[in-house]
């Protein structure tokens, strides 16, 4: 007989918008997860109704509860959309996936097993190639196929990457001077206390359009005290090619809100002023 997976105190949030296909295949893996979620929460950014249409089929029968918490599309407003989320949370830890990072079975045992107060969890992704990202079906996601391809030259970034960011974080726990930054935080895979999202005000909404929000995120909780967990070679997610989609961002105002000098780790326009009166939250199963 198949075990059946134990369920932890954790709410898993993925950003999403106008993507229900890749969307659908997140949400697969999710269900094969070794420690499922207590509960999954859609953080829309405005999607259209094919969205919505998705995710009820893709949701039913599923092992945990499904919300839908959608805000009007305004324009790329991604912290917004996830401080939603956050605020309808009820796990006491929260991880985080995008529309078209797909989990592998052991990624989220493998944050809840470093997780825990002012600590967070820090991971990246294994990318696909246009080619490989055309075969992820709901069948490779359920038989853990996708699991297979990877990249070499991919791979060998990613452990690169880990010994990198290891030794960041072994300065910043030996208080050794270096940049204040690193390591940088990546939204789409990273696992964090609530409490410790709660006292830096989640997301700064101040953020508007692509770029900065998750490197600012980062830099706050450092700043709150709380520690960096590398495990870019063991959380590990798939992440579904797609065109680039916000070239020129450098040139906006994002990075020069970020290169201000930060005063404070928690920010002005966040999760205390949630909830917001046009976000519409529905329970998918």
């Amino acid at each position: 007989m198949t075990p059946v997976p134990v369920r932890a105190d954790v709410s898993v949030l993925v950003s999403a918008y106008q993507s229900p296909r890749t969307l659908q295949l997140v949400l697969r893996g999710l269900r094969r997860q070794t420690v499922l979620p207590r509960e999954v929460l859609v953080a829309d950014d405005g999607s259209s109704a094919a969205v919505a249409t998705a995710l009820r089929a893709s949701a039913a029968g599923a092992p945990f509860e499904v919300f839908h918490v959608w805000q009007p599309d305004e324009g790329f407003r991604a912290a917004r959309s996830r401080n939603n989320a956050i605020h309808r949370a009820r796990g006491d830890l929260l991880a985080c996936l995008d529309q078209d990072t797909v989990p592998h079975a052991g990624w989220l045992e493998t944050h809840l097993r470093h997780a825990g107060p002012r600590r967070v969890c820090l991971a990246r992704i294994l990318p696909l190639t246009e080619p490989e990202s055309g075969r992820m079906t709901e069948e490779t996601v359920d038989s853990g196929e996708f699991e297979q391809w990877r990249d070499p030259h991919a791979w060998d970034k990613l452990r690169r990457q880990q010994v990198k960011y290891t030794g960041y974080a072994l300065m910043r726990r030996l208080r050794l001077p270096f940049k204040p930054t690193r390591p940088s935080l990546s939204s789409g895979n990273i696992c964090v206390c609530r409490q410790d999202l709660l006292a830096v005000n989640g997301f700064d909404e101040a953020y508007v359009g692509w770029g900065q929000e998750d490197d600012d995120l980062g830099r706050r909780l450092y700043m709150a005290g709380v520690r960096p967990i590398p495990l870019l070679t063991r959380a590990l997610v798939t992440h579904i090619w797609h065109p680039p989609r916000h070239e020129g961002w450098r040139q906006g105002p994002n990075l020069i809100r970020y290169r201000a000098r930060l005063t404070s780790p928690r920010c002005d326009m966040g999760l205390s002023a949630h909830p917001h009166p046009d976000v519409v939250v529905k329970r998918v199963v």
